[in-house]
């Protein structure tokens, strides 16, 4: 398909289907016959709950196909709808029918009717997520955690109610300034357009940009929430999820990754949560800080310094 997924053969199908609107899954299946059941790597997409598709190549990160084919895994990854024309309870609802989705019998009914037939070891789960997938991916952990050996969240929208989403900021996200009229405009234009579930046009990327340079994110995902009682916020926020009582995380834990120079979830959001997290589950959630800018890792192989940083939440995958 690209050579980003060079290796692996993508098989597509809708895990779930709301008002005439299928909402597809990729399956990708290393193309080399293997033996046994296979591992499986779930991974949800960026894009600021805004845009994105699960295959949208420039936010798909290239060691994740190494990783998979090292490994001989299998990577599941969902489309969700998106803001502004869905609500966050609406994704969260897609996230949660997409989970009871790979422990069906529709899924192993599509690895089993390949050539040869593929399994899927649910038993050893690893879930990933970026930017706002590493929302998705925090909050399955939080949600699931015995579903999984362990979460690796790059660069994840941890809190969307914090002030770096809520406020007008100095510095726009990537560099690019966007007028907050293209926020206004593009939501004026949603008000009762069907919610999509894959968008990656240069005019969505504006309207996320604006949403976030202008600190009206956090406004826009809390659309729903209103009237949501406590436990239920907790599944919408990790952070408030970390004061639930007996919280748990997967066996082994979650790992972040997050760049010192990124303009669109800042470091400093992140190392609030980690320290939180710490206090709660202690060094079960571990942070990797490195030099680069949002998507530092799109083109990076599973290698050098990120095979290094890496191999302990490899290792509880795969033990």
């Amino acid at each position: 398909m690209a050579s980003k997924l060079q290796g692996l053969k993508v098989l597509q199908t809708p895990y779930k289907t709301i008002a005439h609107h299928e909402i597809r899954t990729d399956v990708l299946v290393p193309e080399t016959p293997l033996s046994g059941k296979r591992p499986v790597i779930v991974r949800f997409h960026g894009g600021g709950l805004i845009m994105g598709d699960s295959l949208y190549l420039p936010f798909y990160p290239q060691w994740l196909t190494d990783l998979a084919l090292a490994h001989g895994a299998i990577i599941i990854s969902p489309n969700y709808r998106l803001l502004p024309e869905a609500t966050t309870p609406q994704i969260f609802q897609d996230v949660a029918d997409f989970w009871a989705y790979i422990h069906s019998p529709s899924l192993a009914s599509l690895l089993s009717s390949q050539s040869p037939p593929v399994e899927a070891d649910l038993a050893r789960v690893l879930v990933t997520g970026d930017s706002a997938g590493g929302l998705l991916c925090l909050s399955t952990a939080l949600t699931y955690p015995r579903d999984m050996r362990v979460a690796v969240a790059t660069y994840p929208l941890v809190d969307p109610g914090a002030p770096e989403f809520t406020t007008p900021r100095e510095n726009p996200p990537l560099g690019k300034s966007v007028p907050e009229s293209v926020y206004d405009d593009a939501l004026a234009a949603a008000r009762g357009r069907p919610a999509e579930s894959s968008v990656t046009s240069a005019a969505r990327l504006d309207f996320m940009l604006a949403a976030t340079q202008h600190g009206r994110l956090g406004g826009l995902y809390a659309r729903g929430l209103e009237d949501a009682a406590p436990a239920e916020r907790r599944g919408y926020f990790p952070p408030e999820a970390l004061a639930a009582e007996g919280v748990r995380l997967p066996v082994g834990g979650v790992t972040i990754l997050q760049g010192r120079d990124d303009s669109v979830v800042p470091v400093e959001s992140v190392r609030r949560f980690v320290k939180r997290a710490r206090e709660v589950v202690g060094d079960e959630v571990r942070l990797t800080e490195t030099d680069g800018e949002h998507g530092f890792d799109v083109d990076l192989r599973y290698d050098g310094w990120l095979k290094g940083e890496l191999k302990r939440a490899v290792d509880a995958w795969l033990e």
